[in-house]
Order: structure tokens, then sequence, then C-alpha cells
């Protein structure tokens, strides 16, 4: 792993910065070769206020990065360490976000992907991983990442992905998520929210953005620091469960069954844990149906996001309604769209008609038909 203080610097960029997205925050990120940034436009993501109850809510929608997720920050800035380093092959685990985002900027560094996955991948993302060129080899269990770390030191392939133990992921490629903590500041006026909502699983968003965060605060940008605030489905929720007992470290726990599949494990990252703490924040656990309620009042504000991505916005009324103090101006990150949830939600507005218009009147609510 990376220590802290290798990547801290912090260089606010011209306001007529012509390079956009993630790039923009070039000096600020990990030294590249020359010339070796892969991109497809990640990054100025907006930031979206809205009303919740007479409370101020802003929402940072990373589905608007190319890839439909959070994980494109993360694969700019792997794909672009590949290069630089001359690696010709990376891999992955994933089901989901990290393998297709994995594909997508591999494919556009030219470089081959190989995802190791499991049978239950969305047929979305699988369609999609194929269709970028990547090998897409399914294996059962937990044998994924062995595979993951044989490969990298047997073979010399570019891993994407953690592997080791304690959960750790690749420990240049998660400096891409600082850059979340450089726009939320610049779209406050180069201030701090007071907290950020995260949904967690092994923790690189939480504490890349924490990271970021810190070193504008060391280069004077930013006066405080926000609380980071985690959560996690309550059938695992191995931070929740670990900080909730006192633990030194995260323990493994026993996962059960959730629609939030992709912050869906067993055992989290110690990192995760030191962020918590180190911020003052807190670590939640949502339920199933929270979840669901969550992505339903999202979806009423616009915003349609993946299950995994509504924990966060279920975090922020679990808090709400339990009185945790979040401040004046907290920030709420949904990480994918929810289009990555083909065929796991019911439709409840939905009608088949024989095509006249008597039959459309009676489907059409009176309400509607008298606006």
């Amino acid at each position: 792993m990376v220590a802290d203080e290798e990547y801290t610097s912090f260089v606010q960029p011209p306001v007529d910065d012509r390079l956009s997205g993630l790039w923009r925050w070039r000096s600020s990120l990990p030294r590249l070769a020359d010339d070796t940034e892969v991109t497809l436009g990640e990054g100025n993501t907006p930031l979206i206020r809205f009303e919740r109850q007479g409370y101020a809510v802003h929402i940072k929608d990373e589905s608007q990065n190319p890839t439909w997720s959070h994980k494109d920050r993360l694969c700019a800035v792997a794909a672009s360490h590949a290069v630089s380093t001359g690696a010709r092959v990376v891999v992955v685990s994933s089901s989901g976000n990290h393998a297709l985002s994995a594909a997508a900027y591999a494919a556009r560094a030219g470089l081959r992907c190989v995802v190791l996955t499991h049978e239950g991948m969305p047929p979305a993302v699988r369609s999609a991983v194929e269709a970028f060129g990547a090998l897409l080899v399914i294996v059962p269990g937990q044998d994924r990442w062995k595979l993951v770390e044989q490969s990298v030191h047997e073979l010399g392939w570019y891993p994407f992905s953690n592997y080791t133990a304690p959960v750790t992921g690749n420990p240049v490629a998660v400096e891409g998520y600082r850059t979340i903590a450089f726009e939320i500041a610049e779209q406050l006026g180069w201030a701090a929210p007071t907290s950020v909502i995260v949904p967690t699983g092994y923790g690189e968003a939480l504490c890349g953005i924490w990271r970021g965060f810190k070193a504008m605060r060391a280069a004077g940008v930013v006066g405080e620091l926000p609380k980071m605030v985690s959560v996690e489905p309550a059938v695992s929720a191995p931070l929740h469960t670990s900080l909730l007992k006192g633990l030194d470290r995260p323990t493994p726990v026993q996962a059960g069954k959730s629609m939030a599949s992709s912050i869906n494990v067993k055992v989290t990252s110690l990192h995760a844990m030191m962020t918590i703490r180190q911020s003052g924040g807190a670590a939640l656990a949502v339920s199933e149906d929270d979840i669901a309620g969550a992505q339903r009042e999202l979806a009423r504000h616009g915003l349609y996001v993946e299950n995994a991505s509504a924990a966060s916005f279920a975090g922020l009324v679990q808090a709400q309604a339990g009185q945790l103090d979040l401040g004046e101006c907290p920030v709420v990150l949904t990480t994918s769209t929810g289009l990555k949830n083909t065929g796991t939600r019911k439709s409840v507005n939905e009608v088949t008609l024989d095509g006249t218009w008597e039959s459309f009147l009676r489907a059409v609510p009176k309400d509607l038909q008298s606006l």
C-alpha cells in the first residue's frame, strides 16, 4: 500500500484550464510517464441540490461517468499507470461496475483485459464487457482473487482490483477517487461539506475521498474536514459491526443476500475503519427495505441509481431519523446507474391496452385527466 504522505499534495487548477474531467487534477495525482493518460471523459459529474423535509441535501451523481459509475475514476488512473509501466495485460475480479469500467479503459488504452467473475454477473454488464473485447472467465466461489494474485506474480499482468489480505485495492488507482473530493469542494465554492455519505464495500472510494479532502486542507484550500459516513447492507456490514464492537481492525462476517450486491462483502479494509475514526464519522447499516425505499425516493427526484448507490441515500434517511448530526451541508455519493439492475425491479406503473382511446382513458388516473 502506498504511504499516506506520497500523494498528499494538492494543486488547484487554473480556472481557464482546458483539460476536462479527472485529468484537470493531473498535478495532484500519481506521477506517470509523459503522454500516458488514458481518458474517456470521466469526471466533472454534477452536484445536485434538493430539499428533503426542509433539509438541504447534495447528491454527487457518479452515474454520469462514461461507463455510468464512479469506478471510471479508478480505472482511468489504473489504465494510465498500466501504460506508464509498460503493462500489456490487465486483470480484474468483479461482477459489476469495476469489470465494466476496467474492460472499457483497457480497450481505450489498447491493453488486453481479463475479467474474473461468477455466474451472477448481470446480463447487461456481461454483454458490455464482452463488447469491449475483454476475456470473461467464470470462476466458482472465492477462487477469483487467488487467480488474480497468481496471474500478477506468474504472468506479470497488471491488477485493477484487490487480491491481498487484509483487503486492499490497487494503491495507485485509488488516488483517482480523490478527484471526487476536489470536485465537491470546487462545486461548493472551495469549501468542504460537513459530511460525505458513501456506499461502502471494501472502502476504496470512502478512503480516496477522505485523502482528497486531507490534501486540500494541507494546502490551505479548505478549512474544515467532513465527517466520512459509510453505509453497508445490514445483512453483512463488516465495518459497522467491527466499529460497534470497538475492534482494532475489521473482522469477517457472514454475509446474507442483498440487492446491493456490489457492496455486500464479508470483510472490509483497515483503511476504511481508520477513515471513519479519523474523520469523526460513522458506519451505518441499512435494511433491504431501506435501500429499496431510498431508490424509489431518488427516482422521484429524477435520479435512477443502482441498488448499491441507493444505500448511501438510505443512510442519509436513517441518520436524519436517528438524529445523527450530518451538519448543514451533507453530500451523498451515488455511484452508478439503476440501468445496471435490469431484471431486478418489478413494474408498478405499467399497463397493457388494446390501442383504443376508451381503453386509454380507463387506464389513465382521473387526476391526470383533469389537469
